[in-house]
């Protein structure tokens, strides 16, 4: 879930490509790199690139991972390899939708290739859609109400929103330096703990756990875990097990900057005491859960024209999951929640020609299990070892839930595009 807004300073638009490389080549060169900066997964990107290649008439094959990417563009002894390299810049929906609206075009047969090459190094490298301001308040719209559904009541909210514009402002400064944002996720999950730690002994008012995993909440990587679940699943083994590998990273990570921070506060005031929080009412949930949702609509970068259907598939997937939940179980309740964000992301593809993934992130990030994985890893953190693997067991056990009701959604309504 993690996204570090920053820019797309990453992806260069002066990249060496060889200069005999012809129209056609050259758009599904430059279209590779543009899906992977913007962090299209292995089955989505190979995907889509096939189908460009097939309506330029190009005999080709590509092999993708989170970082890089490889096409083998032609055939027999004329078959040529490249090789690129990439640094992903985060989820962004305007830039993908209009990468896709150029995608669309070139397979209608009304685009001329080597203008649409330029179109899509033009749309990564322009200015985001936000700005910093309203990037640093989706995290803090995402924290607080992700507090009061974490089980937490007012008090929690309140620390977690403190919590959360830290991250934000720890976002910013760390994006605009090279090799100072890879300590983006341990320094925010150190200030987070340090801070909710701190508040928690201090007053002693407020449940430290629902705040702490709230601030940080943006941090947790449950969608990348569900994506490389569906990467293995499609039978990408290599970036399903890199990309599962960096989610076990950035887990880990987070464990010991939130072990880091929590020591250190209580080493100075004291131990939190244990408070139960004062769960709010259940209407108030889903109103957080929409509140949360703007504030991913505005890190994701999303136009303002998708917003109300975000809102329409989180509210669609908040009660289909609940439901599955009551009559089944929590696993198969996930199930359902997929089956039903895929089912109305791939109608809303075919409908609009957008790409259904503008619908499918948000509704995910409800029911991904981010926080049920961050749980597993406080509990081995605390030497509760048995817990923790149930807890981490379910994680996972979520994950195929959600990924396998995502492939059943594609095979009953199959999407117009790819991405």
């Amino acid at each position: 879930m993690f996204n570090n807004p920053g820019t797309t300073s990453d992806y260069d638009r002066h990249a060496a490509l060889p200069s005999d490389v012809n129209g056609p080549a050259n758009l599904i060169l430059i279209m590779g790199r543009a899906l992977l900066t913007l962090g299209s997964p292995a089955h989505r990107l190979e995907a889509a690139l096939s189908r460009v290649a097939e309506r330029l008439g190009l005999s080709a094959q590509f092999f993708s991972t989170p970082t890089a990417l490889m096409a083998a563009l032609g055939d027999g002894h004329r078959q040529q390899t490249y090789l690129i390299r990439v640094n992903q810049a985060g989820t962004d929906f305007s830039r993908l939708t209009d990468i896709t609206r150029v995608v669309e075009k070139i397979g209608l047969g009304s685009g001329n290739p080597a203008l649409a090459a330029e179109q899509v190094d033009d749309i990564l490298n322009r200015q985001p859609l936000y700005g910093a301001w309203l990037s640093f308040l989706a995290y803090v719209l995402i924290a607080m109400p992700a507090a009061l559904m974490l089980g937490g009541g007012w008090n929690e909210a309140i620390l977690a929103g403190i919590a959360g514009s830290l991250v934000g402002i720890l976002a910013h400064l760390t994006g605009r330096f090279t090799g100072i944002d890879r300590l983006f996720v341990p320094l925010s999950a150190t200030v987070v703990s340090l801070i909710t730690f701190g508040w928690s002994g201090w007053f002693g008012d407020t449940a430290v756990m629902p705040a702490t995993m709230a601030g940080m909440i943006a941090l947790l990587p449950g969608l990348g875990l569900t994506i490389a679940t569906r990467e293995l699943s499609t039978g990408h083994v290599v970036s399903g097990s890199a990309r599962l590998a960096s989610v076990l990273l950035v887990f880990a990570t987070l464990g010991f900057g939130m072990a880091l921070g929590g020591t250190i506060a209580q080493s100075v005031i004291g131990a939190p005491a244990s408070i139960t929080p004062v769960t709010v009412a259940a209407e108030y949930q889903i109103l957080a859960a929409l509140v949360a949702t703007s504030g991913f609509a505005l890190l994701f970068k999303a136009y303002l024209r998708d917003w109300g259907w975000i809102f329409l598939v989180v509210i669609v997937a908040w009660y289909a999951s609940m439901a599955g939940r009551l009559l089944l179980d929590v696993p198969l309740g996930a199930f359902v929640g997929g089956l039903v964000v895929g089912l109305v992301g791939n109608l809303y593809a075919r409908w609009t020609g957008r790409p259904g993934s503008i619908l499918h992130t948000p509704g995910l990030l409800l029911l991904v299990p981010g926080s049920v994985g961050f749980r597993s890893l406080s509990d081995l953190l605390n030497a509760d070892v048995i817990s923790g693997i149930q807890t981490g067991f379910l994680a996972v056990l979520t994950a195929v839930a959600l990924t396998t009701g995502m492939i059943v959604a594609s095979v009953l309504v199959r999407p117009k595009n790819e991405l």
